[in-house]
């Protein structure tokens, strides 16, 4: 018996890996690929008509390539119905969506999707007409309709997909994804985080912003609450590849009165991430919405306290453990950044909870999770 596992989302990033790809990536590395006991094998595909390098998946993974033209393989499957993947790919019995994609499959063919987040319904003006076209050809009631099991990265999400949806409950299990606690942690390499400073050109001191840089990432109020702390020496670093919607933000920053300690990086590859995270002094996430949040667990993991949101899941993966804040309120996250930069007794108190919830998240009981999953919807 075989699953297909989509890998098309991991083609489309040019290398530069955010919370789709590192959820995919994470998961691969760790997934039993061969289970001959069950006589059950994974393996994955993707299109591309150019020619596209996937990211390194640690184990061997059978992959399968077609080279059809995406715009022309996206209109036959979302119009038509057509071509069905297992015309392309061979003959399976799952198919497992990490990311939801336009798909066609036989009927008794069963499907499982992965569904991180459902900001582009909820909030589609935070998103390009670009994006918001795509999100309307993946058609995501009918898709939902369709699954024999949704994965649900949090509690939120999975409200959400019964809210909006209307799906049935039973039909959502929810598996919160991981961090790497191997790469993410208080015993980094001194000597490679200057390096590294030295890499970026990093200030001393600084607040760290690091996303894909889009409306929902709320960066705009985090600069405006730079503009208004009482310490003059720290500075802002935005680290992140450049999204959508972004050109007010960049004239934001060039009128800045504090132009000159505001730092854009561009995207920092995964290597570079944690020894980033660990100069900073603080981590600053106040997003308007977030289905999971990859970052301000990783800066728990590197002993470094984190600002976030009180909107969607943020309280539910951070807790207590980070200091919470209206994103919409500029006096908030002043406030929030004020407290953490002056009191010390608090930012050790932040980071002391930071360690234990962190720990909480792991790749080895999500992975555990959805192959349990997949094996009994075999």
């Amino acid at each position: 018996m075989a699953i297909a596992v989509d890998l098309r989302s991991l083609m489309e990033t040019g290398g530069k890996i955010s919370g789709v790809e590192n959820y995919l990536l994470n998961v691969l590395d760790r997934l039993p690929v061969a289970q001959s006991n069950k006589q059950i094998e994974y393996f994955g595909f993707c299109n591309s008509y150019r020619p596209v390098m996937l990211p390194e998946i640690k184990q061997s993974l059978t992959v399968k390539k077609t080279k059809i033209p995406n715009k022309i393989l996206n209109a036959g499957l979302t119009f038509f119905n057509q071509p069905k993947f297992e015309n392309l790919y061979g003959q399976f019995e799952i198919l497992w969506l990490p990311d939801l994609r336009p798909f066609a499959i036989s009927d008794k063919t069963k499907l499982a999707i992965t569904v991180h987040d459902l900001s582009p319904v909820m909030h589609p003006k935070l998103y390009s007409l670009k994006r918001r076209i795509w999100h309307h050809v993946v058609r995501y009631q009918k898709s939902f309709d369709r699954a024999n099991i949704i994965f649900a990265v949090s509690e939120y999400t999975k409200y959400d997909l019964i809210k909006i949806f209307k799906i049935n409950p039973d039909k959502i299990k929810v598996i919160y994804s991981g961090i790497d606690h191997q790469r993410f942690n208080q015993n980094l390499d001194n000597k490679i985080k200057e390096q590294l400073r030295q890499k970026y050109n990093l200030p001393k001191r600084f607040i760290l912003s690091i996303s894909t840089i889009e409306p929902r990432k709320n960066i705009s109020t985090l600069i405006a609450a730079f503009e208004r702390i009482k310490d003059q020496d720290v500075n802002l670093v935005i680290a992140g590849r450049l999204g959508w919607l972004y050109k007010d933000l960049l004239k934001q920053i060039e009128k800045s009165p504090k132009r000159n300690q505001i730092l854009l990086t561009g995207y920092i590859n995964e290597t570079d991430k944690p020894y980033l995270i660990s100069l900073s002094e603080i981590l600053c996430y106040p997003s308007y919405y977030e289905g999971f949040g990859f970052v301000p667990l990783e800066a728990m993991a590197c002993g470094v306290p984190v600002i976030s949101s009180t909107r969607t899941s943020m309280p539910e993966i951070c807790e207590d453990a980070a200091l919470l804040v209206e994103p919409s309120s500029l006096t908030d996250l002043t406030t929030a950044l004020n407290a953490l930069l002056e009191n010390q007794s608090l930012r050790e108190d932040f980071i002391a909870k930071g360690l234990v919830q962190a720990k909480k998240f792991n790749w080895d009981k999500t992975v555990q999770q959805i192959n349990n999953y997949l094996m009994e919807l075999a």
